[in-house]
């Protein structure tokens, strides 16, 4: 494979993640979902296999979104894909199938929310975030909400892990300027 393919590929991969997350699906219930082979979808995810153009508009015709998106690395895949009526049905069908939702998996643990789902969104790769910033991109992006200090905690315990790091800024206000009393901000 040439070295561009692969890096097309890479960022193909990483698109279908991002709609694996927006829909709230690990590859065994995105297989399921698209009556696909789980193996079929880790091939390319992990690069060995292409994603064809028929089987992205099988995926955005189960969504209701045009899936040639997939491939236009300049679109994003549309927040309101899981709303689609194909998937909701999916989820009331199989909900006690608890290895099929990304959900399941980090609403039991903080860590494995950042860990599996955050650190795997790119929200780190421009620059470092804020608290606010963080819990504003969760509860819009990923549709998961946190009690007090909850995400703080997980954030803290990251950074002493070595998964992320962080330093003191001055607090974002809210109008958005900067104030004087130093917080913690996230990076990779």
């Amino acid at each position: 494979m040439k070295e561009e393919n692969i890096e097309y590929s890479e960022k193909i991969a990483n698109k279908l993640r991002r709609l694996m997350e927006i829909i709230d699906l690990e590859v065994p219930g995105f297989a399921e979902f698209l009556d696909k082979s789980p193996s079929h979808l880790y091939g390319i995810l992990n690069g060995s296999r292409f994603l064809s153009e028929s089987f992205a508009r099988e995926i955005g015709d189960k969504l209701g979104f045009d899936g040639m998106k997939i491939f236009n690395l300049n679109s994003n895949i549309p927040n309101y894909v899981n709303k689609s009526e194909a998937l909701i049905r999916f989820k009331n069908d199989n909900k006690k199938n608890v290895e099929y939702f990304l959900s399941a998996k980090s609403k039991r643990s903080i860590d494995s929310f950042i860990n599996e789902v955050l650190l795997n969104t790119g929200l780190f790769n421009d620059r470092y975030k804020y608290l606010k910033e963080i819990t504003n991109y969760c509860r819009e992006e990923l549709n998961r909400e946190f009690q007090q200090d909850e995400l703080s905690k997980g954030l803290r315990y990251a950074v002493s892990k070595g998964v992320l790091k962080s330093m003191k800024r001055p607090i974002l206000l809210n109008d958005g300027s900067l104030g004087s009393r130093m917080v913690d901000v996230y990076f990779k």
